[in-house]
């Protein structure tokens, strides 16, 4: 007998029991073994049908796994239109504001490995930067290692990368004499692999310029 027809006799087995039950000078009789038996194999061969469906379905989500990772991969080094120049002029305009508050774009490297940092007061999180250049002249040097820190949230730093970041040197030493870099989290402009800046220019979505470029952006009045 197929699978359907046993339910179909299960359940009207189970009517007429609770139907019996339901009467109250009516007797009721216990299922007996052959009901008990037919129940049985239809459970495990349920049961059976469910642990199958599961392994295929972690199955899929295994193989899935490393094709999403490899596309992530190749979306951060995937090629990128060019920024309109009106995008260009909106990044330079917020960076120059940043610039107006003692900030300084720079570009580099975020290594590796947060680190815990405090000035003797407030309690942050860091990581050190790598600067290979800069943008627009400021106090920050356009080479070397500097320790950027946040004290807020260690989930708010960037991922280690290339990026153009604002630096702020801050007047407050750590713990460990180290001078400490201020840094703003809503202006983190990752650098793809082709080198260029990527800029969020809303109805465009992501778009790339030039590091010169933008710099040059934020030099003009």
């Amino acid at each position: 007998m197929s699978d359907d027809g046993e339910r179909v006799l299960v359940a009207e087995r189970v009517r007429q029991l609770l139907a019996e039950a339901a009467e109250p000078d009516v007797r009721v009789r216990c299922p007996g073994p052959e009901f008990t038996e037919q129940a049985r194999r239809g459970l495990v061969r349920r049961r059976a049908a469910l642990a199958a469906g599961v392994a295929a379905a972690v199955a899929v989500g295994a193989a899935a796994v490393p094709f999403a990772s490899g596309r992530k991969e190749q979306q951060s080094d995937r090629v990128v239109a060019a920024a309109p120049a009106q995008c260009v002029r909106s990044a330079a305009r917020e960076i120059a504001a940043w610039r107006a508050r003692g900030f300084q774009p720079v570009s580099g490297t975020v290594r590796p490995g947060a680190i815990d940092l405090s000035d003797g007061i407030t309690e942050g999180s860091g990581f050190r930067f790598e600067v290979d250049g800069t943008l627009a002249r400021g106090p920050v040097s356009s080479r070397g290692p500097v320790m950027v820190w946040y004290p807020v949230a260690e989930a708010q730093l960037p991922p280690p990368g290339r990026y153009v970041l604002l630096l702020n040197p801050g007047d407050r030493p750590s713990t460990t004499g180290e001078r400490l870099y201020d840094f703003t989290p809503d202006q983190v402009l990752p650098i793809g692999g082709d080198g260029k800046v990527r800029l969020d220019c809303g109805r465009d979505g992501q778009r790339a310029v030039g590091v010169g470029q933008l710099g040059s952006a934020v030099a003009t009045p």
